[in-house]
């Protein structure tokens, strides 16, 4: 067992019920940063950052001739809207990474479970109302464990789930072997473990 392991076992383990078991331990791959739902959302970024900061260059009389500039109330008003496109374009990889380092999921013989900034969030396997898994060609991937609210997959992973905390589905993302760990998964559903 490597120190990482142990470190994620010693973390899931106040959580444990009684009689049950650590089957697997790991944490999301904080080097992968683009998910599907990155595809809109990145031309959308730089779209809106773009607009946004040309609107405030516009307001404080850059883009003008002399020294023109608009009310202050101009001004202020994109200052929001600019902050968002900030974080649309670069600072939602940040607080993605960020997200990732303090994020622990488990397998354990009765649930799944998501530890993330001492917050726990679990399912136990056999009531699992779905199971899906995406694999990629390295073998990491992603595993849902439960129906995703519409309008959630589109925020999934793009460090802009926030938008859609009501109802947020446990899954595992990023993970390397997510064929062993979805095996495990239905074994453990299963009673075979």
């Amino acid at each position: 067992m490597s120190v990482n392991q142990a470190d994620d076992q010693a973390a899931l383990q106040p959580f444990l019920l009684p009689g049950e078991k650590i089957l697997w331990t790991g944490r999301p791959d904080s080097r992968r940063l683009l998910a599907p739902g990155d595809a809109f959302l990145v031309p959308f970024s730089l779209m809106w950052g773009g607009g946004a900061l040309f609107w405030e260059a516009g307001v404080l009389g850059f883009l003008g001739r002399g020294d023109v500039a608009a009310p202050w109330f101009f001004v202020l008003w994109g200052v929001p809207f600019v902050v968002a496109g900030q974080y649309f374009i670069w600072g939602r990889f940040f607080y993605k990474r960020w997200d990732r380092a303090r994020t622990v999921y488990g397998v354990t013989s009765e649930r799944v479970l998501v530890l993330r900034r001492g917050s726990l969030q679990s399912l136990f396997v056999n009531q699992l109302p779905t199971l899906t898994q995406h694999v990629r060609s390295d073998g990491s991937g992603s595993l849902e464990f439960n129906s995703v609210p519409f309008g959630y997959g589109f925020w999934a992973n793009t460090g802009m789930d926030f938008f859609a905390k009501r109802g947020t589905p446990l899954a595992f993302y990023d993970i390397p072997d997510a064929a062993g760990v979805y095996r495990l998964v239905a074994e453990a559903r299963t009673g075979r473990q």
